[in-house]
């Protein structure tokens, strides 16, 4: 190759120079003219001078000559051995080397379709079971320090036992929110966020607390105050007074009963749930309040004193109206 001989004879090297020495000689050269350039007040620059053009076209040639060269074995070593399919292999690298970044959006966004349309599929079928089921008599959320004892914490066994002590009803619903009182790990700050989301998106009738959880939240007008129900129906059926939990909303400076603490109740204990306590409240906006109230009714009688009296009985030995003594 004319051409090539011609570049390497311009930079003063043999054709089997090394590419190293061609930038070596190149750099070399270009000193050289610079040095020339600032001697420009002669009128000449004497017999060696560089041809600034030519080196540049020299130096430009075998660089792009050995690129071409380069690619041309890189080639051959990838896509050889498909021999008369080699181009065609070549495009579909290229091909795949170049749109790998959409080729893998638009696997992205396919996955991702597929998973909304499966989401949408299962909600579908929720939606679906859950009008087979009856509708929710009340719904019950135990929000605090509160554990399954079973080990797929699953609910359906503890709507089952709340709702054996309804008999008149036909389904109760029940959640478990943990929320921790003492959060001491990140897996305890994400339950705690968590719960704040369970309290704005799902709005139970009752709620039932441990003691933080009842305090805080009674604090931010959550609940309903019971002072009414507590004289009319609640007060026979407490141990004591203390048992009703007298507390102050952040609005509100005077003090109101907006929990009872059921904590001793044979029915509570025979639910499959694991706390140390538990505190009933009703919601400020309950969808079901009459039924809620009932709840916490029902679960205080299974805790009745002893020795306290059904309303409408008489003491012993006292005989019947209009029998004769």
């Amino acid at each position: 190759m004319e051409d090539l001989k011609q570049a390497y004879a311009t930079l003063g090297l043999p054709e089997n120079a090394t590419k190293e020495e061609v930038e070596k000689r190149y750099y070399l050269l270009m000193r050289q003219a610079r040095a020339q350039g600032a001697r420009r007040d002669h009128e000449e620059a004497g017999g060696n001078a560089v041809d600034f053009e030519a080196v540049n076209r020299a130096y430009k040639f075998i660089i792009e000559y050995d690129e071409r060269k380069a690619q041309e074995q890189f080639k051959q070593s990838q896509y050889g051995k498909y021999k008369k399919m080699a181009g065609t292999a070549e495009k579909l690298d290229h091909f795949f080397h170049y749109y790998k970044f959409h080729l893998l959006g638009a696997l992205v966004a396919v996955i991702l379709i597929g998973f909304a349309v499966n989401s949408y599929l299962e909600r579908q079928a929720q939606k679906a079971e859950e009008a087979k089921k009856p509708p929710i008599d009340v719904s019950v959320m135990f929000h605090g320090d509160f554990y399954l004892n079973n080990q797929n914490q699953d609910t359906e066994e503890l709507e089952a036992a709340l709702l054996s002590f309804f008999p008149e009803w036909k389904r109760i619903g029940a959640q478990i929110t943990y929320d921790p009182s003492d959060p001491k790990n990140e897996f305890d700050i994400a339950a705690t966020q968590k719960a704040v989301v369970m309290l704005m998106t799902e709005k139970s009738d009752v709620y039932i607390l441990d003691r933080n959880s009842f305090t805080k939240l009674a604090r931010q007008q959550l609940f309903q105050p019971l002072d009414e129900a507590y004289e009319q129906t609640l007060k026979p059926l407490l141990p004591s007074e203390a048992a009703a939990l007298k507390t102050r909303s952040s609005e509100d400076t005077t003090d109101h009963i907006y929990g009872i603490d059921i904590s001793g109740s044979p029915l509570v204990k025979s639910i499959p749930v694991v706390s140390k306590e538990m505190i009933a409240a009703i919601r400020a906006d309950a969808k079901h309040p009459d039924k809620a109230l009932l709840f916490i009714q029902r679960m205080l009688e299974g805790a009745k004193p002893e020795g306290t009296k059904p309303e409408g009985t008489k003491p012993e030995g006292t005989k019947p109206e209009g029998t004769s003594s």
